[in-house]
């Protein structure tokens, strides 16, 4: 496989021949997911006028997707470092199906309350699987093939908006959750092509216990944090205060594709360059970038000056996106992967949730300013713990490309 950080992210993601399974079920599987959420998230503010409910009422919502996620994720989780990967790839779209059929018939907020879960749990189940199994396929393209699941992955988000868009104007948000029920629903027969990998798993059943008691992972797992609670505030805040400024649904969505496309584009590129300068280091430095440009969201004017000042923060995201997995995955063995993993979107999916509430409540008690405020100083403060927490004792720079000791590689 060539290590080329502009091979196209359409091009064969199968590891050297005979090394590992055909990641391309779950690269496809993990674009159809969110191609869903995004989908509901561009339709928050549609819901929210059709239904009356309340700004606290769809942060509830919200969270309970990233609160049932949270679950599963550490529930299902350990099962992929025991050779289930592909049965929860399956199951985990299975259940997406179920979500967005709940979303299409749902009268009250319990309904969406209890849609969007079941998306989470369905979201908490397969997206172990995949990091697994992309880590462990191929270890010496690591850092491309995390940039890649990535790039899939907001492909699915960049889609999502104009697909929810177009099917929204046609027949409404209920047409719209309908239409991805069965378009998820056609690619089970892809998940059915899903190999199991043959790599170190977790014999001894140890799942997710002792992974606590490293330091290092849980440093990586505060810089998780504070990307987190600006994913937590995009979803909870964002689109509302484009709302709220008068973008139509149209722009709304064209904005959200927009925000999303750069993430998709660079995603290869950053996983490649965090490979080949550290994860730590590149983890830490995009990660505090974004938390400077978050600091001016609240300061713009305006639609269109939202949508570009996201954009750009999008780009640092894209250079940044996959090097917080591979910053977890050189602190713990190959066969603790998808617990290591699942445990990293156990605090993904918890932190964006706290933060989706609370800046929420933030936002419709004091304004935007506030809350991006709130928001940039609690990365700031998370990103400086993971930043200590994850310095090598010999400071090396944590990198697949550093031998043992002391950090424990997962590539041999």
């Amino acid at each position: 496989m060539s290590s080329s950080a502009t091979e196209p992210v359409t091009g064969d993601p199968q590891g050297p021949k005979g090394t590992g399974p055909s990641l391309t079920p779950y690269f496809l599987i993990l674009f159809g997911a969110s191609a869903g959420l995004a989908s509901i998230i561009t339709l928050l503010a549609e819901i929210r006028r059709a239904l009356q409910f309340s700004d606290l009422g769809i942060g509830m919502a919200i969270a309970s997707g990233f609160g049932a996620a949270f679950v599963a994720s550490l529930v299902m989780a350990p099962h992929a470092d025991r050779g289930r990967a592909p049965a929860m790839l399956r199951g985990g779209l299975a259940l997406g199906v179920v979500g967005m059929v709940l979303l299409a018939v749902g009268q009250d907020l319990w309904h969406y309350i209890l849609g969007r879960a079941v998306f989470g749990f369905a979201l908490g189940t397969a997206a172990p699987a995949a990091r697994r199994t992309v880590i462990v396929a191929d270890p010496d393209n690591l850092g491309r093939n995390m940039g890649r699941l990535g790039a899939w992955d907001i492909s699915g988000f960049v889609a999502g908006p104009m697909i929810a868009s177009g099917l929204n104007a046609i027949g409404g948000f209920r047409f719209t959750f309908w239409t991805m029920a069965v378009a998820m629903g056609l690619l089970l027969p892809l998940a059915f092509r899903a190999q199991p990998d043959t790599s170190a798993r977790d014999e001894a059943g140890l799942g997710l216990k002792g992974l606590l008691r490293i330091r290092r992972l849980i440093g990586a797992f505060f810089v998780v944090a504070a990307y987190f609670v600006f994913i937590g505030a995009f979803e909870a805040v964002w689109v509302l205060e484009m709302d709220d400024r008068g973008a139509s649904q149209t722009i709304l969505a064209v904005g959200i594709t927009l925000c999303a496309l750069p993430i998709a584009v660079f995603a290869p590129i950053g996983g490649t360059l965090a490979q080949k300068y550290g994860a730590r280091r590149w983890a830490i430095g995009g990660v505090g970038a974004i938390t400077l440009v978050v600091t001016f969201y609240g300061i713009v004017p305006g639609v269109a000056w939202l949508v570009a000042l996201t954009m750009a923060t999008s780009v640092l995201e894209g250079f940044t996106f996959p090097s917080a997995p591979m910053l977890v995955a050189a602190a713990v063995t190959q066969d603790r992967q998808a617990s290591a993993q699942g445990l990293m979107i156990a605090v993904e999916v918890a932190t964006a949730a706290v933060a989706a509430v609370a800046l929420a409540a933030v936002y419709d008690a004091y304004g935007d300013l506030m809350a991006w405020t709130v928001t940039a100083v609690t990365m700031a403060i998370l990103l400086l713990i993971g930043a200590i927490l994850t310095r090598p004792d010999d400071l090396q720079p944590v990198r697949p490309g550093v031998p043992d000791n002391p950090i424990r590689r997962p590539f041999q």
